[in-house]
């Protein structure tokens, strides 16, 4: 699946408690691993001292998780509880049958608990059959680098290296919040049956694309 160093494999199953133990798990968050996960496996580690490249920032070493399913569809929750529990950015790669995907968050190391992280996007992939999962993970100089280029080829945008990552993200925000208020607009538009206030409407919608356009393009 991936082309890594055998140095950074790690090929360790993950106990479900361990989660729960170090997240004091509710009934809701144990019930949605218990329904929706077979097992965790901790399959590769990124670091200096398996890969060879430096730290940067915050970032010290890059995670990579198989998340096996119990069936196809999953919440978001069980990600974000794994990656609030585990420091390090993961890339996760879920496993469904014969089915996969990437998974990644843009997230930050919490300011009053280095052992914890804030979660604040989630990046993923399509659905593919596994043996045609591909993803081009060690790119940079350094870690961060990694982890940055690991969620930009996980964007739906494409953008100049020299960007920074957080106004990328800010734009892909951006984008998202236009498109669905030009679906939001364009369900009413169907459903109203007042002359006027269609055409209302419809400048709106048209004000809404011209500012979508110029993001996208």
């Amino acid at each position: 699946m991936f082309q890594l160093p055998s140095s950074t494999l790690v090929n360790r199953k993950i106990p479900k408690n361990k989660f729960y133990e170090k997240l004091h798990a509710n009934q809701h968050l144990k019930e949605l691993f218990t329904e929706q996960v077979e097992s965790i496996i901790w399959k590769h580690k990124l670091s200096k001292e398996t890969i060879r490249l430096e730290p940067k920032d915050d970032i010290e070493e890059v995670q990579v998780f198989e998340v096996h399913l119990k069936e196809q569809t999953y919440s978001l929750d069980l990600l974000r509880s794994i990656d609030k529990a585990i420091p390090y950015p993961i890339l996760h790669v879920i496993i469904y049958e014969d089915q996969a995907k990437h998974a990644i968050a843009y997230k930050e190391r919490n300011q009053t608990d280095d052992n914890r992280s804030v979660v604040r996007s989630y990046h993923e992939s399509e659905w593919q059959p596994v043996e045609e999962l591909k993803l081009d993970i060690i790119q940079g100089l350094d870690l961060k680098a990694v982890y940055e280029n690991i969620i930009r080829q996980l964007l739906p945008i494409s953008s100049k290296p020299e960007m920074e990552l957080t106004a990328v993200l800010e734009r892909q925000a951006s984008i998202d919040k236009l498109t669905q208020e030009c679906q939001r607009l364009e369900s009413r538009i169907r459903g109203e049956k007042q002359f006027n206030r269609k055409v209302e409407l419809n400048m709106e919608l048209q004000r809404k694309r011209i500012e979508l356009n110029q993001l996208l393009n």
